[in-house]
């Protein structure tokens, strides 16, 4: 694992001040900045205190007046300190251990370089796989530290220093309304001068920002930074549930399940990501198959349809639910294919081969269209055929444009190779009439000079109604032909027997078979009308605009035909032929509305192109002649065969290749062609169509049926009944049915009746109105069992917006879920001993509060701390302490009542909640019971057999509070009474306890103040030779003078500065005026000078005692041997092989050490030889005690004869009289 400095992940931007500064400005520029500490430096940059938000909530709670105020007064010294070298999981455990948030990072010389916040350690401790899929449910502290709106600021102080919180939420009758942080405590402290009067919902942080119990840690991370806060209170439908706070988060990524955690969910996160995009592309892709301009169809091996979309119902004028479970053949078979035709078709797909080609088809109204359809067999994993997809593409339009474009090219032939202008006009009418067979057509020319059309040709009209129309005049009060010509625009009748124009054409129309007619102006480049090209229907009809631009394509080409016969003579004609007719087939080219080229067969070379072509290739036709065509293939040899193709057919029309086009782009386009004359020599003439957008299309298609088989995901789609007309090959595995009987079943085939019709109501009700619905739900399998699974059901609409299709993605998430109970037990359970842990515990007691509130029943909570269990633990191992712990629990849990609750909430610290009391005598008889069950010896490892004890404080309901923080703190707070009064004993609560622990956080802000006003003095104890009868050193004693001049014993106030750290300042600080006495007696001439210093357990367990000494000696230039250490047996013992090394580091400088109270701890003489030390200090308990207790003597004695044994020398302590001596 990378080792990750300090140095990488400091913040190097610290507000720093001078001592003196006043606390007002302090605060202010906290609030202004929005940060949660300052620092005091000196005139080098060195960190002297830091001041917090913390510091400022134990100020606003002890109510001190704020002006007078500095930073020396109230800033928290020393702060703590590290190397920017050291790594970040050592300065994590480090912040862990001194229970503060801000680690200062300093250099070689003490000058600060940065700080290093919880928000730092989040960042790097975490884990991302943890943070995105754990809730904030599983972290949050369930015991709510709350308070009334009406109850004052200074009470919220008072309670939030006390219980070190980091806020309090506010209520309003047992509502959450508000928060109250360690933030607020800056703002307050500056706002208001009376705490003790101010309510507290005045003041509070207001709206609150509220997460569900559901709500992932990363998403609560993300709370934190967009709103800038480090508090989130969680509700469930609006009751309060919990409360996460940036330093439950990295408190929670400690534990011995951490590893375990990141390992299941990094799987589960691999998992569930796969399941969320493969369900996306699928619901992507079944939208896209649905929404598809394209007509699909899905049929079994069989041909039976089993699904098909909203394009296929465009196309064919069949609804789905008129297809489902028929054939194609049935429906939109036209019959203009043979039957070899189809027998082609089903060989190729049924030999696992997709199948491609065009063939016509019959809608449900008759009428024809052409398609080009794909056909592409699906297979199984194992390689059975299962289904076809079908995708049909109408090309009807696109054909016509082809025969369009061979028609006009035709037509072009015929022009250049100058043929009477009848032949021309028969073969315009020729292909129109093969395009269109329901339509008949004529061509009138008109006279310019007499006004009359004349008949050109009308090879399909009856003699009788050609004659009829033959010479009419161009009038706008006429015929259609004549009111066409003297518009100049087209005419459309669409019904000749109800059209009033028709009047008199009526019977002449009936007795010909037409009902309907259109006239189209013939028009030369001058746009004047040279006749009228009118075509007939047999029906009332009505042209489209497709038939109406062919219609005009082909006025446009008798236009040409016309005017050609009527420019030249055909002796002119004759001679200039070859120059004419090329550069008439030029115009006629440069006119068609496609691109078109002309290129050489002998060498390929471009000899024209039109605007279009010229558009299409980016190039101007001066670039383009002469050079090889094939440059614009892709794949050059493509055109050597298109050629080919040519040459053998005459014309090809529908040849697909890549090509280049403008700017280096490919795409894919149909050529049509055929071969001609082009100035004498043989070429090629080629016209081309684009339909890139249409084959990216067809791949897609085939990318999403690929998918849908692919996944291993279920899919089920239905229509709209519902009923099931789709599924793949996972949705089969998942549930064991077979394609056959689920096709056609409604999806309730696999209900497992856990949901009542209420649930199938509410998700079919957010279906349609949210087009989609997604939840976990119970089903059940063929085979009848029962599984959970993840459903996603996604409306599909067509593009009128309406519903046509349901597609249903689902996952069996049993073994999710499998995995997910396992964490949940994880969760609420401790790892080791298997007891519900605090969370568990917590929930229960709110639950019984709840039932015991409304039968009036009694409640205890029994708060047990273990007694010695830190000696064993440290003397035979952890492994051994966790064995004690298991025991311990297995004993105390045979001693439960019906209905009770043991839990284990850390360290050596149970909880029992006892229920259904009569009295506080049943609490009382529980507790004696379960001491006594701990005094009995434990059997560990099968060779250990040890002793403990316990502390149990009781607190009950409903006389010591209503809720579960108050009954637990109080409960807290009276076995820390029943542990100070000798251990092994039960102690119910009383008020009383919390006036001592108000009087303990008055004692700890004076303790600060005195600190720095120097009022802790040394007084000097003196040691005296027996053998010489003279002094031979002093010990230095502490004491503290009040401001009134009283003094304190340091019994009164050490053990409180032990507990809150202040005993590391006071240590450094005896150990300093120690050193600055020896060097002034030294100066006054004193050469024996020795001076005893008490070291305290944090001091010695700091880890640079060494240091500390070592700079003392050397700024105050003594020899080290006039300093002697006193060293507490119990100390040392907590951890003997560290202690031995530190102790062998003081040995290094110089100084002496004594081993300090012996007798009374836990003596190992296997230890007392290893230790490093000069002297035994026999206690002053023993010494006072030998007069009167023969025992206390013979213990003196042994002390006195093993010293001398191991060559120690021996200090009794409190000798008094001539007969102690």
């Amino acid at each position: 694992m990378k080792k990750i400095k300090l140095s990488e992940i400091l913040t190097p931007d610290v507000i720093t001040v001078a001592t003196g500064i006043a606390l007002r400005e302090v605060l202010s520029t906290m609030a202004a900045l929005r940060i949660s500490c300052v620092l005091a430096v000196n005139s080098k940059n060195q960190p002297l205190g830091i001041f917090t938000e913390q510091d400022a909530l134990r100020v606003l709670a002890g109510q001190q007046a704020l002006d007078g105020l500095v930073m020396a007064d109230v800033m928290t010294i020393p702060p703590l300190c590290a190397s920017p070298d050291m790594d970040y999981r050592d300065a994590f455990r480090l912040l862990q251990e001194h229970g503060s948030r801000h680690l200062i990072v300093t250099d070689a010389h003490n000058r600060l370089l940065g700080i290093v916040t919880e928000e730092a350690f989040l960042l790097h401790l975490g884990s991302e796989e943890l943070t995105a899929f754990k809730t904030v449910a599983s972290v949050m502290a369930r015991n709510v530290a709350t308070i009334d709106e009406g109850e004052t600021v200074a009470t919220a102080a008072q309670q939030m220093h006390r219980l070190q919180l980091s806020c309090i939420v506010v209520t309003r009758d047992a509502v959450p309304v508000g928060i109250l942080t360690e933030r607020d405590a800056v703002r307050l402290e500056l706002d208001i001068s009376e705490p003790g009067r101010v309510p507290v919902g005045s003041v509070m942080s207001c709206p609150l920002i509220t997460v569900s119990p559901d709500t992932t840690l990363e998403h609560a991370i993300q709370h934190f930074a967009s709103n800038k806060i480090r508090n989130l209170v969680v509700t469930d439908q609006g009751r309060l549930s919990g409360i996460v706070n940036r330093h439950n988060l990295v408190n929670t990524l400690r534990g011995d399940y951490v590893k375990f955690l990141q390992e299941t969910i990094k799987k589960q996160r691999r998992k569930m990501l796969q399941l969320n995009q493969q369900c996306l592309l699928n619901k992507l892709h079944s939208t896209a198959l649905e929404a598809s301009a394209n007509a699909i169809l899905i049929t079994d091996t069989e041909g039976i349809i089993q699904w098909a979309n909203a394009a296929f119902s465009n196309l064919s004028g069949y609804s789905s639910d008129e297809v489902i479970g028929r054939r194609p053949k049935d429906l939109i078979k036209s019959g203009l294919q043979s039957r070899e035709f189809y027998e082609v078709l089903w060989q190729t797909i049924l030999s696992g081969q997709a199948w491609q080609g065009e063939l016509v088809n019959k809608r449900r109204d008759g009428t024809l269209y052409t398609e080009e359809l794909t056909i592409t067999p699906v297979r199984t994993e194992n390689d059975k055929m299962t289904h076809f997809i079908a995708v049909m593409q109408d090309i009807s339009e696109r054909k016509l444009l082809e025969k369009m474009q061979a028609a006009s090219l035709d037509v072009l032939d015929k022009i250049i190779a100058n043929q009477p202008l009848p032949d021309m006009m028969l073969a315009i009418i020729h292909h129109l009439e093969n395009l269109f067979p329901i339509i008949r057509a004529s061509v009138l020319q008109l006279d310019a000079t007499t006004g009359l059309l004349r008949q050109v040709i009308a090879p399909s009209l009856p003699d009788f109604y050609a004659s009829a129309i033959e010479r009419l005049q161009a009038n706008s009060d006429a015929s259609i032909c004549e009111m066409a010509a003297f518009s100049g625009e087209t005419v459309i009748i669409e019904d000749v027997q109800s059209h009033p124009r028709c009047v008199p054409f009526r019977e002449l129309a009936e007795r010909a078979g037409f009902r309907a007619c259109t006239a189209t102006p013939i028009k030369d480049g001058q746009d004047n009308v040279l006749g009228i090209f009118t075509v007939y229907f047999v029906h009332p009809h009505f042209p489209g605009q497709t038939k109406l631009n062919l219609l005009k394509e082909f006025a446009r080409l008798a236009g040409i035909s016309i005017a050609k016969d009527k420019t030249e003579t055909q002796r002119l004609a004759l001679t200039t032929s070859l120059q004419n007719s090329e550069a008439r087939y030029r115009t006629l080219v440069e006119a068609a509305p496609f691109p078109v080229v002309i290129s050489s067969l002998a060498d390929g070379s471009l000899l024209y192109g039109n605007d279009r072509a010229q558009l299409m290739f980016g190039i101007s036709r001066e670039q383009g002649i002469g050079k090889p065509a094939a440059l614009f293939y892709v794949h050059p040899e493509e055109r050597d065969r298109f050629v080919s193709a040519v040459l053998e057919k005459g014309l090809v029309t529908d040849y697909e290749v890549q090509l280049y086009k403008s700017g280096g782009k490919i795409i894919w386009v149909l050529l049509s062609g055929r071969v001609m004359d082009f100035d004498g020599q043989a070429a090629l003439t080629t016209s081309f169509v684009e339909i890139t957008d249409r084959k990216h299309y067809e791949d897609r298609l085939r990318e999403a049926a690929a998918v849908m088989e692919s996944t291993h995901e279920g899919v089920m789609i239905t229509d709209l009944t519902p009923r099931i007309i789709a599924v793949n090959r996972a949705c089969l595995a998942i549930t064991g049915y077979t394609e056959e009987e689920l096709i056609g079943k409604n999806p309730a085939i696999l209900h497992s009746g856990h949901k009542d019709q209420a649930f199938y109501a509410m998700l079919w009700q957010q279906l349609l109105r949210d087009g989609h619905w997604q939840g976990e739900i119970l089903n059940r399998r063929k085979s009848g069992e029962i599984y959970p699974q993840w459903l996603t059901i996604s409306t599909i609409y067509n593009e009128q917006q309406e519903p046509v299709r349901y597609v249903g993605v689902f996952a069996d998430i049993s073994e999710l879920k499998r995995q997910q109970a396992q964490l949940d037990f994880m969760a609420h359970h401790d790892a080791l001993t298997r007891l519900p842990n605090r969370s568990m515990v917590e929930t229960r007691i709110k639950q019984e509060i709840e039932q015991a509130h409304r039968h009036g029943q009694n409640l205890a909570v029994l708060f047990i701390d273990l007694d010695r269990f830190k000696i064993v633990n440290d003397s035979f191992g952890h492994p051994v302490g966790d064995e004690l712990l298991c025991q311990v629990a297995e004993r105390l849990a045979a001693r439960l009542r019906e209905g009770d609750m043991l839990a284990r909430l850390g360290g050596d610290e149970f909880i029992l909640l006892a229920n259904t009391l009569s009295d506080a005598q049943d609490a009382a008889v529980l507790a004696r019971d379960i001491i006594a069950a701990l005094g009995e010896p434990f059997m560990l490892s099968g060779q250990h057999e040890v002793f403990i004890g316990g502390s149990i404080g009781i607190s009950l309901f409903p006389d010591d509070g209503n809720t579960v923080t108050e009954l637990m703190k109080n409960a807290d707070a009276a076995m820390y009474f029943a542990k100070e009064n000798g251990r092994n004993q039960f102690s119910f609560y009383t008020s009383e306890l919390n006036a001592d622990a108000r009087h303990k956080l008055e004692m700890e802000n004076d303790l600060r103040r005195a600190l720095l006003h120097n009022e802790l003095l040394l007084h000097y104890q003196a040691k005296i030779d027996l053998h010489t009868g003279k002094i031979c050193g002093v010990e230095a004693l502490i004491r503290w003078q009040k401001p009134d001049g009283t003094l304190m014993s340091p019994a009164e106030f050490i053990p409180l500065a032990e507990k809150t750290g202040v005993i590391l300042t006071i240590g450094n600080l005896v150990l300093d005026r120690a050193c600055q006495q020896i060097r002034q007696w030294l100066d006054d001439g004193l050469d024996n000078v020795h001076i005893a210093v008490n070291i305290s357990a944090r001091q010695f367990r700091n880890g640079n005692l060494d240091k500390l000494v070592a700079e003392s000696l050397q700024k105050h230039q003594i020899d080290g041997r006039h300093l002697e250490l006193e060293l507490n047996e119990s100390m040392l013992m907590h951890e003997p092989e560290r202690a031995i090394e530190t102790m062998q580091k003081l040995k290094n400088i110089g100084v002496k050490l004594s081993l300090d109270d012996f007798g009374t701890g836990y003596s190992n003489l296997a230890y007392l030889r290893r230790f490093p030390i000069d002297s035994l200090k026999i206690d002053q308990s023993f010494v006072r005690g030998m007069i009167a207790d023969p025992g206390d003597a013979e213990i003196a004695s042994v002390i006195i004869n093993l010293a001398h044994r191991l060559k120690l020398s021996v200090i009794a302590e409190g000798v008094e009289n001539e007969t102690q001596l």
